[in-house]
């Protein structure tokens, strides 16, 4: 059996896989280890090529899923590590064996083990042998020298014994074989495995104008060995990857997929301004950029530009090996680490990426409902060359710690704002407030229709500790369907949902600036519901011209007498109601009162009182007729009003 290709090239992605490439001789059948968890992404991905060389390649063979251990029950063939020649008789009993004792060959079939007590000595021990029909045999097992099993069952049981032992001996790891026929000068074999994603830490060193952006990337070895002359490459981008039983043996429709995706919780983030699309052939938009952004230098010559004070943060980059160089693979992007590099089994590194002077400038900038300190920012542009992946960044300013930042997924030429610190010298805050202005008012067919202005604004303020001119950034968050007021104070830049507002702060000063938008709205109102008040104000204003103001407050006059009459009708009728059951409680007692004596003058007496309640009733009636003309008149004659009204708008 040859020797294991060693590795060669390892691809680590940010979705939790990396891919493996193993090359060297080979001379024939050689194994693979991996852990049992590593199997199915192994079956998926596993291919075996000659690179150089006449070998031809066969197949892959790998260890069941099955528990080696309860195989070997199942069998019985669970030997115990102790006494294992006594339980393997045990299972070949009955079989043909072949026994060397004392120089001499034996051959036979196992009965079994005879034992004896032979006094302060212990026990001993013979194996009971028929070597033919009529002839039993005792052999001395302090005698044996030799145990070779003569059926071919008995070996194959003996074969699979040691096999499955093995196997179990393992605990999580699993043996992939490879059959290679024939020599290979470079026989290669990749494949994927699960591993923990790489990520990039950034140290960004601002002095003055400009800012040194140096990237690490953080790996770990994904296999259980050694690595050593490795070819390491990061790759960004997510390719589709999934998890799927393939070790197991299983129905189609029991088959797992999972969806693999990455987060990260952030601190405060900014997001970026929206720009002008850039011109064809631009490195913003170029996907394999010109040939010397394909490659870039290594970080001595990077450092070159940099402030070489001592100390400072040339001395940082100049400090770092080799760099890496990166280039577009379609849609992925590749950190190829320049130097060989070793990893210990379990172990990590963190290797260096890049290191690129870019623009770079402080700002402060307040976000509505933070606390009143603005943050400090550190914003550049992304002219690295390098597609930068979300990462925790330090920041230096003038070569001394000034705090740290998430800086998120940047693309080639994007700009990236980090948020490092707090200004606790500059303090700001927001005053909000709103305001409805009624534009027009039109008349409608069935319902007055008031177009109004709903204004939003904010008083924003900043107060300064500083000696000198400060500049604060506002972001006022944007609402849907709400513009700008024209001429109002004008935003420097704009978000997908900020705008930015720059005001300058005198030394030691205040500031305050109103942000007005506005959006424009309409509300319908049943005529009824209109006051006189309402009318008179829009007439006053112009908003209503004066001839249908007047028209639609005699309208309204007309509805208002018939709501007058319906409410007295109500309460005439509430009055004939109590004459009704007053007149029921009379009837009540004229029915139980007798025509002659004390009983008869009080019976007329009833009489009259019921007459007296009959003409509050008819009173009341003829009064409600009257009312209900007058109602239904007004209103009539509010709805010609009205409809003449309207039709004539």
């Amino acid at each position: 059996m040859s020797s294991t290709p060693s590795v060669k090239r390892l691809v680590m992605f940010k979705h939790g896989v990396a891919y493996i490439e193993r090359g060297g001789p080979a001379s024939g059948p050689f194994e693979l280890s991996f852990k049992k968890g590593e199997m199915n992404d192994v079956l998926k991905s596993l291919a075996v090529w000659v690179a150089r060389g006449d070998a031809k390649v066969g197949a892959v063979a790998f260890e069941k899923p099955e528990d080696p251990e309860a195989e070997l029950e199942r069998r019985k063939l669970n030997l115990p590590p102790w006494g294992t020649m006594l339980a393997l008789l045990g299972v070949v009993k009955g079989r043909r064996v072949k026994v060397v004792s004392g120089g001499a060959a034996r051959e036979g079939e196992v009965m079994g083990v005879e034992a004896e007590s032979v006094g302060d000595r212990g026990e001993r021990r013979r194996l009971v042998l028929r070597e033919d029909d009529a002839r039993v045999a005792l052999v001395d097992f302090a005698t044996i020298e030799a145990f070779e099993l003569a059926d071919p069952s008995s070996r194959a049981d003996l074969a699979f014994f040691v096999d499955r032992s093995r196997a179990a001996s393992a605990g999580e790891n699993r043996t992939v074989g490879v059959d290679v026929r024939g020599a290979a000068e470079d026989l290669r074999v990749s494949y994927v495995v699960p591993a923990p994603a790489w990520r990039v830490s950034y140290r960004i060193a601002k002095s003055a104008d400009r800012a040194m952006v140096m990237g690490w990337g953080i790996v770990h070895n994904p296999v259980d060995e050694d690595l050593h002359d490795l070819d390491l490459v990061l790759t960004t981008g997510q390719p589709v990857s999934f998890v799927i039983d393939l070790y197991n043996p299983k129905n189609v429709s029991r088959a797992v997929v999972e969806e693999e995706s990455r987060a990260a919780a952030p601190p405060t983030r900014f997001e970026r301004a929206r720009r002008a699309a850039p011109a064809p052939g631009s490195p913003a938009v170029s996907r394999g950029l010109a040939a010397d952004m394909a490659r870039v230098a290594p970080m001595m010559a990077m450092a070159e530009e940099a402030d070489d004070s001592e100390g400072g943060v040339g001395a940082m980059a100049e400090s770092l090996g080799g760099g890496a160089t990166y280039e577009d693979r379609g849609e992925l992007f590749e950190y190829r680490v320049g130097a060989k590099i070793a990893l210990k089994r379990g172990g990590s590194a963190m290797v260096p990426l890049f290191a690129e002077n870019v623009d770079a400038k402080k700002e402060r900038i307040w976000r509505l409902g933070s606390v009143p300190s603005p943050d400090l920012v550190l914003t550049f542009k992304n002219t690295t060359g390098a597609v930068l992946e979300e990462g925790p960044a330090v920041i230096y300013d003038d070569d001394v710690y000034a705090g740290e930042a998430m800086l998120p997924y940047s693309a080639r030429g994007s700009e990236v704002k980090l948020a490092f610190a707090k200004d606790l010298a500059v303090r700001c805050k927001a005053q909000p407030g709103s305001a409805r202005v009624v534009t027009a008012v039109r008349l409608g067919r069935q319902h007055l229709v008031e177009e109004c202005r709903r204004e939003s604004f904010y008083d924003l303020e900043a107060e300064s500790d500083y000696d000198e001119d400060v500049v604060v950034i506002f972001e006022v968050p944007k609402v849907h369907g709400y513009d700008l007021v024209p001429g109002s104070f004008a935003p420097t830049e704009e978000t997908s949902s900020f705008r930015r507002f720059s005001l300058t702060v005198p030394p030691r000063g205040r500031v305050k600036q109103r942000v007005e938008t506005s959006t424009l709205e309409s509300s319908r109102s049943q005529y009824a519901s209109v006051s006189l008040a309402s009318l008179h104000g829009w007439a006053k204003s112009n908003l209503l011209d004066p001839a249908a103001a007047t028209g639609l407050a005699e309208i309204l006059k007309l509805w208002a007498d018939a709501n007058a009459c319906e409410l007295e009708s109500e309460r005439i009728d509430s009055t004939r109601d109590d004459a009704y059951q007053k007149q029921s409680k009379i009837s009540e007692q004229l029915q139980v009162l007798k025509e002659s004596g004390p009983e008869g003058q009080l019976r007329l007496r009833y009489v009259k009182e019921l007459e007296a309640e009959q003409d509050r009733v008819n009173a009341a009636e003829k009064r409600m007729a009257e009312l209900a003309a007058r109602a239904e008149a007004a209103k009539s004659a509010a709805d010609e009003k009205l409809a003449a009204l309207v039709g004539r708008r």
